[in-house]
């Protein structure tokens, strides 16, 4: 293997840390990562027009359910930095070992998943049609809890090596499940299913995840995978095992303490009235249907540095990063042209519910201007997580949880209990908060990456493979 031409062992064939190369990586996994959010817009969607109130109830439960969910996948998800450091540094035989760490750590979290679904919901839930609408919802999502995690360990291990295309293919595959069994489960065919609600939204989102991990499995175990890889061998190897927790954990820790406080503010904003709830839930369909951007440049981002840093090529990091905020401005014009130039489509199919001509109107002005702030929010948060990206790339995620955490209790929450709770702002000003927080967390992790701390701290994950 030593032998085989380097340039064959590019993870494209294009200019390395180029704008085309990072395309290259980022595009399957904007697909990939796309259909997930279509998946969780379409599910809004779905449900608005089934329910203006089960889609809020579903918006305040999500993010209760995302606390455990988003930090099982943060954990599960490190393994692409292992794996993409063994892959630049040619260890292609360690390559596969930590997503097998990480689907064994997805199996252990069962349990807490199983604990959570039967006796959290009390705690976490707000009082919002607690027991029609929300219970169901978190019950039967944390029930498919372990299945998120080992779908980002599998994918992983496509993500680390650059073979992105299958992780989209799976993804686009899952969530077109979703959306039929959606349609299926929440209204029920008559005679044949009864009409679940946000329950038959939770079931549809499960099992679509359980399709994704089988069509990953398929090439994992081809030939390929097995004779380079070693993608057979899924034993626990426990120095490793711990060694993934440790760097992963603070960073899925971040996300945990992170999306708590996104909780918190919507478990606020719904003692506030509809109005409130309603903005921010279709803020977060608006982002959802977006984020797919950020998320896929900061996996490619990670990846290519990843591989850097195992072939110890740190000029390259650099350039990389300059292009990855090529890609976002080209994203971001793109994206422009949905939320801020002409969302009045998009808009409409949240309001089709609404019975009342004055409120559909108010909402529709409030939802025009959430666009704009969404948007704006999207673009720094996608600069937050190019930089933060590097900085995982390099193992330095303690760094990242408390810069993040900070950031987003100190410059999110506070704020938003001052003015929208205590002072009774306008339901828009949620959003605006949002903004401030975004970009003063993208500036405190450009200052940090540019300070290049993580060249001389950087943990070589490899070493411990």
């Amino acid at each position: 293997m030593s032998e085989i031409n380097e340039e064959l062992e590019k993870l494209t064939r294009h200019r390395e840390g180029s704008v085309r190369e990072l395309f290259a990586i980022a595009v399957p996994l904007m697909f990939s990562i796309l259909s997930g959010g279509l998946m969780m817009f379409i599910d809004r969607i779905i449900l608005a027009k089934f329910s203006l109130t089960a889609m809020n109830a579903v918006a305040a439960a999500g993010l209760a359910c995302a606390v455990m969910q988003f930090g099982a996948i943060g954990v599960a998800s490190i393994a692409e930095v292992f794996v993409g450091q063994n892959n630049g540094a040619k260890k292609y035989s360690g390559a596969a070992a930590p997503a097998w760490q990480m689907v064994w750590f997805s199996l252990f979290m069962a349990v807490p998943f199983l604990a959570a679904a039967l006796w959290l919901g009390p705690y976490v839930l707000s009082d919002y049609h607690y027991s029609d609408m929300g219970l169901p919802y978190f019950r039967y999502l944390l029930y498919f809890g372990p299945i998120f995690s080992a779908q980002a360990a599998f994918s992983s291990f496509f993500i680390g090596t650059g073979k992105t295309r299958i992780v989209a293919y799976a993804a686009i595959a899952g969530n077109i499940a979703n959306v039929i069994l959606d349609i299926l489960l929440i209204f029920g065919v008559p005679n044949f299913i009864p009409a679940l609600g946000t329950k038959g939204a939770a079931i549809a989102t499960g099992v679509s995840q359980c399709i994704q991990v089988l069509i990953l499995l398929v090439p994992f175990f081809g030939a390929h995978c097995r004779e380079k890889y070693h993608t057979a061998d899924c034993s626990f190897k426990p120095k490793l095992f711990m060694k993934c927790i440790k760097v992963g954990f603070p960073s899925a820790l971040g996300h945990m303490i992170e999306i708590s406080a996104w909780a918190l503010i919507a478990r606020m904003l719904t003692t506030l009235g509809d109005d409130y709830i309603t903005v921010q839930a279709v803020g977060q369909s608006f982002f959802a249907l977006i984020a797919f951007g950020m998320e896929a440049l900061q996996k490619a981002v990670t990846t290519l540095a990843a591989n850097f840093i195992g072939a110890k090529r740190w000029d390259m990091v650099h350039q990389m990063w300059r292009s990855a905020v090529k890609l976002l401005g080209i994203l971001a014009i793109l994206f422009s042209t949905i939320l801020v130039i002409y969302p009045d489509p998009i808009i409409r199919q949240f309001l089709s519910g609404v019975s009342s001509q004055a409120d559909a109107s108010r909402l529709f002005s409030m939802l025009k201007v959430t666009g704009v702030l969404v948007w704006t929010y999207f673009v720094f948060d996608s600069l937050t997580w190019i930089s933060a990206g590097v900085l995982m790339a390099a193992g330095d995620t303690f760094k990242v949880m408390l810069i993040n955490v900070a950031s987003n209790w100190v410059f999110a929450l506070v704020p938003t209990y001052f003015f929208i709770v205590h002072l009774r702002a306008a339901p828009i000003y949620s959003w605006v908060i949002g903004c401030v927080y975004a970009m003063v967390n993208a500036l405190l992790f450009y200052l940090m990456y540019r300070q290049g701390g993580w060249k001389q701290d950087r943990q070589m994950v490899l070493e411990y493979a």
